[in-house]
């Protein structure tokens, strides 16, 4: 009678044999990792590091890439030249970003003369 008084077996308490050990994962397997797709591949590899002929030290292997691309753009090569254009073009770095006042004022009116115009459609709805 002690017995069953000391370790009760029922509703959220299962007998000692069958618990669950300390220290031992009741998943050892764990959760199964995600297959891997094309994005985070390349990512990996482009974030590898290496050490190209003539460098002194390491990079990753996309600086390398796009180093190559500069010396064969240089040196004449028109495909290497094209896509080094592409590249720039997409990357939006051949953009001259320059502060302009009076387009930025130009846009703030606009703004403004927006919501005035909502406001009065507002308004004008809200008399009849």
């Amino acid at each position: 009678m002690t017995d069953q008084t000391k370790n009760p077996v029922g509703y959220m308490s299962p007998p000692e044999h069958s618990r669950f050990k300390k220290g031992h994962s009741g998943n050892p397997k764990g959760r199964p990792k995600k297959p891997d797709d094309i994005y985070s591949h390349l990512k990996r590899v482009l974030k590898r590091q290496v050490k190209p002929k003539g460098a002194d030290r390491q990079m990753p292997v996309s600086e390398a890439l796009i180093r190559k691309l500069r010396e064969l753009a240089l040196s004449g090569d028109r495909r290497a030249l094209a896509l080094q254009r592409k590249i720039l073009d997409e990357a939006g770095v051949a953009e001259a970003r320059r502060f302009d006042p009076e387009a930025k004022k130009k846009e703030i009116l606009d703004r403004i003369r927006r919501v005035d115009a909502k406001l009065k459609n507002k308004g004008g709805n809200d008399a009849g």
